[in-house]
């Protein structure tokens, strides 16, 4: 990467995660695999943001810090590759195909979709509860409401499809195919209840450091194999 990488740290609010994926975004290459992943993740994360400001859900306060969690996580894994040092397993193959030539943006998308969905959202979900002094259970209010983010993540995936499909890079016809079969192949919402199944498995293994070191070796094992799958 080039000399303009931008330092990032822990972030503590949503504008301040907000704020930092806009300093990436301006610090990338335009064609950079993940900076095409960081722009669709800003949208998300102004959406949510919004709809948390707009007090459209029962437990604000903890999509609020899971938000914070989840997006230090990105973070990591970015200063990580701009300090030369090892990124996270699950993150590995999109920064090092971040340049690969023929591919196209929605496979870095959905790679890292992959990686922060599937691995980082477990964690980042276990680090909200044990702030806020709550359990990952299911039919809580919190579980609810991350239920609820799904109708918010369903209004951002028309627009950001929209921006796979259009462009010099590709016709409607070829490429919008593409673009739905992406998004339906990945199944955000299946992907994020699975995320937080995986979360309690993390929580109920708080007392268990041997095998919480298997799940989480494991896993990690698992979602870097689907995401060198889907940069083939």
């Amino acid at each position: 990467m080039g000399a303009d990488v931008v330092a990032v740290g822990n972030a503590r609010t949503i504008d301040e995660v907000v704020d930092m994926m806009t300093a990436i975004d301006g610090a990338l290459p335009r064609d950079d695999g993940v900076a095409t992943f960081n722009r669709m993740y800003t949208q998300v994360t102004r959406l949510v943001r919004d709809a948390v400001d707009l007090g459209d859900f029962q437990a604000g306060e903890f999509l609020e810090r899971l938000d914070v969690h989840f997006a230090n996580l990105f973070f990591a894994a970015y200063a990580a590759d701009a300090a030369r040092e090892q990124v996270p397993r699950a993150w590995a193959p999109l920064f090092e195909a971040r340049a690969r030539p023929e591919t196209h943006p929605i496979q870095f998308a959905l790679a890292g979709m992959n990686a922060h969905i599937s691995h980082d959202l477990p964690f980042a979900v276990v680090a909200t509860c044990r702030e806020l002094g709550v359990v990952p259970d299911e039919d809580t209010p919190e579980h609810l409401d991350y239920t609820q983010t799904n109708e918010v993540l369903a209004e951002a995936s028309v627009e950001i499809k929209s921006w796979f499909s259009t462009g010099a890079v590709a016709t409607l016809d070829e490429l919008g195919g593409r673009v739905d079969d992406g998004f339906a192949m990945f199944g955000i919402h299946l992907a994020r209840a699975a995320a937080w199944q995986c979360s309690q498995m993390v929580w109920m293994l708080n007392d268990n450091p041997r095998m919480d070191t298997y799940f989480r070796e494991n896993l990690g094992r698992g979602v870097e194999m689907t995401s060198r799958g889907i940069l083939l």
